[in-house]
């Protein structure tokens, strides 16, 4: 279930700077539907096909393997009396996450919507426990059904081993994929109460059912995977441990043989139909569409940087090469009497280790740390570099170049300005000279990496101001929170884009430090003599401004007796800055086209109604107010952070709230809370409000764990519906800024929570970067939650604190390294 119905902080936005309009979900799908069109026929492979239940699979049972990771897999099938929908998603190699829907054919949902069909929901994942080698095979430990009803829970170990053309998988199986019972449980010997299974079904779902988990009499189960000489076609034969004698919700099926026969067809890339005989009496019919995430990319169009003038520094002029790589002549050696032509490297001096952070006040802007206080400044060798090189020597510059330069009194910084936003995307708020530095304080709005956006403004500097400027340093903000101060000195950065193999003396004189919130203007007694120096602000701007635009948007449900139910929507997005700290936004919807007449069902709730009346406010008007507020950011110290907000923050609630976090440099730790108080609006989303009002909020802990690049999230508190709980989400990022994450909720409404007792889901968020040929710093995504629940639900907050101060993590920022040439 998608955008708005998802907990709050599972999706990243684009921040304010950027043009919101792009930032939809409607684009996420137009971008996946023409990868699948223009995907050209594939080659098959064994291992690859999508079983039944969702899954790397045979037809009804797993095998080992597991899909790419970065894999999103949706899966479709039917064998009567049953349909199946499933996302698979792949985090890792050796991880499957999923989420199936079946639909019974033959059972009705019940007296509250007798002429539906029954609809189950489940959870699924899977883990390997041995990679396969030269003689061993990859084993596979899996639980279906998890946290769900129950109907369909089983738990599995499985071993598969490839061999040519061939997979060959072999299993044991427990629950409904062992009902045959081949032979007593094997693990009774460790807990006799494993001998027998109980009943594990929950009529309310959504509980672990933990003590019936590898219980009672398993069955062998197993296949073949066949690659034929047609490459998009593969053949499988399964033997499956279920002889359907205990089907749930009194199904009556009869089971002919239990060899099943299949086969995958790959269409494309994207795109796999799959067809079989199952139970010796029954057809079986599907298709899987699916992408893999971490491989999506564009190729970019972001225009060609300027060049770069050729260095005014007597250490790297000439042909740019340092004497040390210098490859001496023949013709010279041999006038000489001297016979090589080898180069040499002079051996860099590592730099010490920096210093625990002290307790002292980092540097004044535009001016290095001190010794002591080294431990708030980091370079590239921090983070696993190679190490520093030693001090630059000291140099002449060759006046005849630099006189090409203009003065310091005669730069156009207005013009300087706009060329810096055009070409590397950093928003200008300051431009400012201290000594032989220039501090320019920006909101970078274009680039993913930040070291790409200051490598291009590297080159415009260099370019267009005097000589006796050798160090440029950028003090990058979002909405009026400082967050980072990069410096980049001048003549290594020239040398380096002129002879990439000044690259490492280059690359690790970059430092990075957190940036302080105090005043970014010198005053005082001295201003007069320091503006007759040369020193000072030459330029200032507000980012006052006014952006527009249109989007497609599709907001859907799925999980409930009325299927699946959608709203194609053509979305106005607007924002108006009001300075450096404070914008308004607002967020229009134009119903399209939608089947919400459908919605009918509403599920059985003793909490108050903050969810479930969702298709109200979907069918009671073509035109609504998603969003009106005014957000307004305060920093109180280095490592302190806080939003206020108010006006109407999400499709179903208005009110006022606050956020605050503390987010240290280099930290992989950061604290946040945030406060709420709202109310309910009318169903036809303008103005109007309803009786329902609440107070919610939550602690939350972010934790970049270093793992895989896994963020852990833990938050606690009070939700919309006034239960108390707690959420746990982890999510994984990928180089290309793609993440997968899941989350689940649990609260003290007990009984009272109604059919799922805890919410949970699984979300992507994928940056649009991965769709056009021009770079961009905002995002989409989706969400995808088995039902909809007034139990566990948080409030839509559009703009958030951590996802404002992602700068503040510099692993992220050293990790584009190789960019900041391009």
């Amino acid at each position: 279930m998608s955008s708005p119905f998802r907990p709050a902080n599972h999706l990243t936005h684009s921040s304010p700077e950027q043009r919101p309009a792009l930032a939809r979900n409607g684009w996420l799908a137009l971008g996946m539907a023409g990868g699948l069109l223009g995907a050209q026929i594939a080659h098959a492979a064994t291992g690859e096909s999508q079983s039944d239940f969702g899954g790397v699979g045979l037809m009804q049972t797993p095998t080992a393997r597991f899909a790419p990771q970065g894999e999103l897999s949706f899966t479709y099938s039917r064998t009567q009396p049953y349909k199946r929908f499933s996302v698979n998603a792949a985090p890792f190699d050796w991880m499957e996450l999923g989420f199936r829907y079946v639909s019974v054919e033959t059972v009705s949902y019940g007296a509250a919507a007798p002429d539906r069909d029954y609809l189950d929901k489940s959870f699924d994942t899977k883990f390997r426990l041995m990679q396969e080698g030269r003689y061993q095979p990859e084993v596979a430990v899996g639980l279906r059904d998890l946290g769900g009803t129950g109907l369909f829970s089983s738990e599995y170990l499985v071993a598969s081993k490839r061999y040519g053309d061939f997979d060959f998988s072999l299993g044991l199986g427990w629950g409904y994929l062992g009902t045959r019972g081949d032979f007593s449980n094997p693990l009774a010997v460790v807990r006799s109460s494993l001998e027998t299974r109980s009943d594990s079904t929950s009529d309310d779902g959504g509980d672990f059912q933990l003590g019936s988990m590898f219980s009672g009499s398993p069955a062998v189960f197993g296949g073949i995977e066949y690659q034929t000489p047609w490459d998009p076609l593969t053949l499988m034969l399964e033997y499956e441990g279920n002889d359907y004698s205990d089907e749930p919700l009194t199904v009556e099926i009869e089971q002919d043989s239990p060899v099943n026969l299949g086969a995958t067809v790959k269409v494309n890339d994207n795109l796999s139909l799959h067809g079989g005989w199952e139970r010796g009496n029954t057809a079986m019919l599907g298709l899987s569409l699916s992408t893999n995430l971490a491989g999506l990319a564009q190729a970019k169009d972001d225009g060609t940087p300027e060049a770069v003038a050729p260095s005014t520094h007597s250490r790297y002029r000439n042909d740019q090469t340092p004497e040390a790589f210098r490859v001496r002549s023949l013709n010279a050696d041999a006038s000489s009497g001297t016979a090589s032509s080898a180069y040499t490297a002079s051996a860099a001096q590592p730099a010490g280790v920096a210093a625990e952070p002290s307790a002292h006040e980092e540097p004044s802007v535009g001016q290095e740390p001190s010794t002591e206080q080294q431990g708030t400044l980091l370079t590239l060798s921090s983070f696993g570099g190679a190490p520093a090189d030693s001090p630059l020597e000291p140099g002449t510059t060759d006046g005849s170049q630099a006189e090409k330069l203009p003065r310091l009194a005669e730069v156009d910084w207005d013009a300087l300005a706009d060329t810096l936003r055009a070409q590397s995307g950093l928003e200008v708020l300051q431009l400012r000279v201290e000594g032989d530095t220039l501090i320019v304080e920006a909101e970078a709005t274009r680039f993913r990496d930040d070291l790409q956006a200051e490598g291009r403004a590297n080159r415009v500097l260099h370019n267009r101001l005097p000589a006796d400027i050798t160090t440029f340093r950028y003090r990058l903000s979002s909405n009026g929170l400082a967050l980072r101060e990069d410096g980049h000195p001048r003549q290594p950065f020239v040398a380096a884009a002129n002879d990439r193999r000044f690259g490492a003396e280059y690359e690790h004189s970059i430092t990075a430090h957190a940036a302080s919130p105090r005043a970014s203007s010198p005053n005082g007694a001295d201003d007069a003599a320091r503006q007759a120096s040369g020193d000072g602000v030459k330029l200032a701007r507000e980012p006052f401004g006014f952006s527009w635009g249109f989007s497609p948007s599709l907001k859907q449900n799925f999980g409930g007796p009325d299927g699946y139910l959608y709203q194609l929507n053509l979305q106005l997005d607007a924002l108006w800055r009001t300075d450096r700290n404070g914008w308004f936004t607002g967020v229009a919807t134009y119903q399209l086209a939608d089947n919400f007449d459908s919605y009918e069902y509403i599920a059985d709730s003793e909490l108050p109604r903050v969810r479930t009346y969702v298709g109200e406010y979907i069918k009671e008007t073509d035109l609504g107010i998603t969003s009106l507020q005014y957000n307004r950011t305060h920093q109180f110290g280095r490592d302190w952070y806080a939003q206020a907000y108010g006006g109407i923050l999400e499709m179903m609630y208005a009110g006022v709230g606050a956020e605050l976090l503390y987010r240290p440099m280099n930290s992989s730790l950061a604290l946040g809370l945030d406060i709420n108080r709202v109310r309910q609006r009318e169903f036809d989303q303008q103005f109007g409000l309803r009786d329902y009002s609440v107070t919610t909020g939550h602690a939350t802990a972010y934790w970049q764990s270093g793992w895989h690049d896994v963020l852990v999230k833990g938050s606690v508190g009070r939700y919309l519906a006034g239960d108390v709980g707690a959420t746990l989400d982890l999510s994984r990022s990928f180089s290309n800024g793609v993440s997968v994450g899941a989350w689940a909720t649990m609260t003290d409404a007990g009984d009272d929570y109604g059919e799922g007792s805890f919410d949970k889901g699984l979300y992507v968020s994928i940056p649009l970067d991965a769709f056009f040929t021009t770079s961009s710093k905002g995002s989409t995504g989706f969400a995808w939650a088995p039902l909809t629940r007034d139990g566990g639900a948080r409030l839509n907050r559009r703009y958030q604190l951590y996802d404002m101060t992602s700068d503040r993590d510099p692993e992220a920022y050293w990790d584009g390294i190789d960019k900041v040439y391009k």
